[in-house]
């Protein structure tokens, strides 16, 4: 799958027509020398999207006007500094996707194969219409679903806007797995959060229980 083409725009192309002082968070780009990378139609980027790297390699944003399908998965690990911000103006289709400071809009539907896990209290998730995943799992973040989010996995508070049951990563991991990701308080070991838990089911290990049973 080959990566579509993109112009560059500077901060000032697009500030009014994202609305970026409003609806992003505004890291005061101007005059920092960052770049948006602009797809006008339908684009497809082969391999993963690492909106933390893409910040500090100079990329304040990307900005799809139309659908964008990603071939490998979006990643934005870094919970307390600014992240390449992600624009869709309708759907997006990756294998996983794990958002922390980032601010991303999708305008219509979220089609993801795997995870997506949102985390933190910095960023942003808004998808316009229907999320769908094998799982969805929201810790501590502002995460927006307008329609059905098709996936197991919950939320970790309820008045977060997304249709999925309140729970904890401490309560939906099995038994056999607690001493390697929880101390004897029930705290993560992890100092970074999550991470250590999403690694594992990004990795394929089984480390859910199982709702039904």
């Amino acid at each position: 799958m080959p990566n579509s083409p993109f112009e560059t725009l500077t901060i000032a192309d697009v500030t009014n027509r994202l609305n970026l002082e409003s609806h992003f968070s505004f890291h005061e780009y101007d005059g920092d020398g960052r770049t948006i990378r602009h797809y006008a139609a339908d684009a497809t980027i082969d391999g993963d999207i690492d909106l933390d790297a893409l910040f500090w390699d100079g990329v304040a944003g990307i900005w799809a006007e139309r659908d964008l399908i990603v071939g490998g998965s979006i990643f934005n690990w870094e919970i307390d500094t600014p992240a390449c911000f992600l624009s869709i103006g309708r759907d997006l289709s990756c294998r996983n996707l794990i958002a922390s400071s980032a601010d991303i809009r999708i305008g219509q539907d979220a089609k993801i194969d795997g995870l997506l896990s949102s985390t933190y209290n910095h960023g942003l998730l808004e998808i316009g219409r229907n999320a769908h995943a094998r799982y969805i799992i929201i810790d501590d973040h502002t995460t927006i679903v307008r329609g059905n989010a098709a996936a197991r996995g919950w939320k970790d508070a309820a008045h977060v806007e997304i249709e999925l049951p309140v729970s904890s990563w401490a309560k939906e991991i099995r038994p056999e797995f607690r001493a390697e990701f929880f101390d004897a308080d029930g705290d993560m070991i992890c100092p970074n959060g999550n991470v250590d838990l999403v690694q594992a089911l990004l990795a394929g290990r089984d480390i859910l229980r199982n709702r039904d049973a």
